[in-house]
This record gives structure tokens, C-alpha cells and sequence, in this order.
């Protein structure tokens, strides 16, 4: 009987974890699918936030990076997730979707750094970045940013 009572919330406690996963992964994949059919996207100028884009070959690894930086109004309740439309089946670089999700608040030095590596010999010059960014104001209202990545 001791056995039992010990066996129930264990298996409780890994039923509550599998579904937390599962709920990420279908987050995950519900932005990436949002992101990938995005036809429609925010102006550089119209970011309440700056952004900077690195990309770095070294032999047939390319790493990328894009920081965003400098928000000119609090941002609660950070998700981001960083794309391109190189075929690939790595996991793309995300924050807020499989962490904690992140504050950019306005006056500080706080950044988010959006970091990815692509293995490849081809030349990836034609490679298309795009961020989807998703946060609260101080208002309570819920901010979705579509954004091309400009290169360059």
C-alpha cells in the first residue's frame, strides 16, 4: 500500500511535465508556422526596440546572432524566435518558448541575443531572417512583432 501512495504522485509529477513539453513544443511550432507564412512585416522603423544582425562564416559553420536592444517602452512577458528559410532541421534560436520568458525595460542595458548556427558549404548571401517578437506593455496589451531581419 506504501508503494502505491509513493507511485501516485510520481507518476502525477512526470504526467504534469510530459504535457508542459508538450505545450512548448506546439508554442514553438505554432510561432515558427505563423512566422513562415508572414507576408506582412513591421518596419524597421516602426520597432519600439533597436536591433543588431551578425552573421559569421568560419569553414562550414555560419553563426548568426541578432540583439535586440534599447526598448523605448517596457516590455513584459518576452518571446522571441529567430527563423531563416535555409532547409534545416535544427531547432531555431528562441527565448520565452522553452525558458522563462524575458523583460526589456526602457532606461536599462538589458538585451536579448537571438543566437543560431547553420552547417553548410553553400552560400547562404540569399538567406532570409525573420523574427517573431511578442510582448506586454505596462498597459497590460499584448504586442506581436513580425519583422524581416535587414542584413547588412
Amino acid at each position: 500500500m506504501k508503494k502505491i501512495i509513493l507511485i501516485i504522485p510520481l507518476f502525477l509529477l512526470l504526467i504534469g511535465c510530459s504535457s508542459k513539453v508538450e505545450e512548448e513544443k506546439f508554442a514553438y511550432l505554432e510561432y515558427k508556422n505563423n512566422l513562415e507564412a508572414q507576408e506582412k512585416f513591421n518596419s524597421h522603423e516602426s520597432l519600439d526596440f533597436n536591433t543588431f544582425f551578425n552573421i559569421d562564416r568560419k569553414g562550414d559553420t555560419v553563426s548568426y546572432s541578432l540583439t535586440i536592444n534599447n526598448p523605448k517602452t517596457n516590455m513584459h512577458n518576452v518571446k522571441a524566435l529567430l527563423i531563416h528559410n535555409y532547409d534545416t532541421a535544427d531547432v531555431y534560436p528562441s527565448v520565452g518558448i522553452f525558458d522563462k520568458e524575458k523583460e526589456l525595460l526602457s532606461g536599462s542595458n538589458d538585451s536579448l541575443v537571438l543566437e543560431g548556427t547553420i552547417i553548410s558549404a553553400d552560400d547562404l548571401s540569399d538567406v532570409k531572417f525573420k523574427l517573431y517578437l511578442e510582448y506586454t506593455t505596462d498597459e497590460k496589451e499584448k504586442e506581436k512583432i513580425y519583422y524581416e531581419v535587414q542584413r547588412g
